[in-house]
């Protein structure tokens, strides 16, 4: 389970403008900064590290490289006139739409998802749904070069240079072969399944043919159920139950116990596309555990679940995991022999390294039976306090100065 973070990215740079004029000796206007950052960028260009630093070129900050989130499949772009505005003390910035029709996305299991309309609606008969950007530029030899140690400011050749940087847009061409590496590359068989139906799903595009968007078959039960009923049955489980919850899973899972997350769960929604959806959990956060049972990160009150919380922030501690609708399921050894069987038609968790969330009872449980049953004096330390805490949250009193003093977690 991976904890959901809404990242606000405030980028606040000072960067060289000019006045209304712009110096002739430009060898590029704002315009075509962006026809040449979107030719580049729907080509796959920044996919791999090895072009990245071609960006101090094109943007006013530069971030390190990571591998791409979603990515999306863009069947075609327009970049259109650019429009000077004119801002405080005289300073000039160019404004250029860029009108794009999307066909979906890629995610990190190699997924393909169709695009949806504004309202979150399907494209008539599968097409490409129209999307419009707007990118801003300011004329500057300025650039901020972010790394791991720190921001640096660096100069290079004074240019009309773009603000922000999107995530991934790639054309169908360059999607069908980043795709087709990544299934070369990989040695996980689920990866190598949904690369499989991707490319299919990507050459139907360029022939302009449209394949099914699920398997055939009859589904017995929806993505929300699944999700709903894997959920309540995880949350009740200790490690050593955790063989009971591995049929929800596409592929053998591998519990992060180290990390489990002990949460009051207030909901589960579920927004599926086509054979892939992705499922949301709501929760109210107590704590998190580790394998020598200390318990980080946790209120100094459990907050009620029978809506009397007066908590701005209730249920706003969200985990999610992905879904995938196939009737494949594969089993994965220890010493990595991989044996594939077929079954029913299904929605299955798609996700395979998982951080567990469990109930506050699941807790109480689990860490009473370590605080028994290992030696380890440190960890039955550790296990008699956490039991303290969990026990103020079971009587629904906050906890005494003692240990509310190490609390961090919550939110009034």
């Amino acid at each position: 389970m991976h904890r959901l973070l809404i990242l606000i990215s405030a980028i606040g740079l000072a960067v060289s403008t000019v006045r209304a004029q712009a110096p002739t000796a430009l060898e590029t206007t704002p315009k075509e900064v962006v026809q040449q950052f979107y030719k580049l960028e729907t080509e796959g260009r920044w996919l791999a590290p090895q072009h990245w630093d071609e960006l101090q070129d094109l943007l006013t900050n530069i971030g390190p490289w990571i591998p791409p989130g979603p990515i999306s499949v863009l069947r075609s772009y327009q970049v259109e006139d650019a429009r000077k505005d004119i801002g405080y003390r005289g300073t000039v910035d160019y404004q250029v739409e860029v009108d794009y029709f999307e066909c979906g996305s890629i995610d990190s299991f190699l997924n393909f998802t169709r695009a949806r309309g504004p309202h979150g609606e399907n494209s008539a008969a599968g097409e490409p749904v129209e999307r419009r950007t707007y990118e801003t530029l300011v004329l500057t030899e300025k650039f901020v070069k972010s790394s791991r140690s720190g921001d640096k400011q660096e100069t290079g050749a004074l240019r009309w240079r773009m603000s922000l940087l999107a995530p991934p847009a790639i054309s169908v061409d360059a999607a069908l072969r980043w795709v087709t590496e990544a299934r070369d590359r990989s040695s996980d068989p689920l990866i190598k399944y949904n690369a499989d139906r991707t490319i299919a799903i990507l050459k139907s595009l360029l022939s302009r043919t449209l394949p099914a968007t699920r398997p055939a078959g009859i589904v017995q039960e929806s993505p929300t159920e699944v999700a709903k009923q894997f959920i309540a049955l995880e949350s009740r489980l200790t490690p050593a139950q955790w063989d009971e919850v591995e049929k929800f899973f596409a592929e053998t899972p591998k519990p992060q116990w180290d990390h489990a997350n002990i949460v009051d769960i207030v909901g589960t929604g579920v927004d599926a596309n086509g054979d892939s959806a992705e499922a949301e959990v709501s929760t109210n956060s107590l704590g998190e555990l580790d394998l020598s049972m200390r318990l980080s990160n946790y209120p100094s009150m459990r907050q009620p679940l029978d809506g009397s919380s007066a908590s701005a922030c209730f249920g706003d501690d969200k985990f999610g995991f992905s879904l995938l609708l196939s009737s494949k399921l594969w089993e994965i050894a220890k010493d990595g022999t991989v044996k594939e069987s077929d079954g029913p038609l299904t929605w299955r968790v798609e996700d395979t390294s998982f951080q567990p969330l469990i109930t506050l009872d699941t807790a109480i449980r689990y860490v009473t039976r370590m605080r028994d049953e290992i030696r380890d004096p440190a960890i039955k330390t550790n296990a008699s306090k956490t039991l303290r805490i969990l026990q103020y949250y079971k009587d629904g009193k906050p906890l005494p100065a003692e240990l509310s003093a190490t609390a961090s977690g919550g939110c009034g």
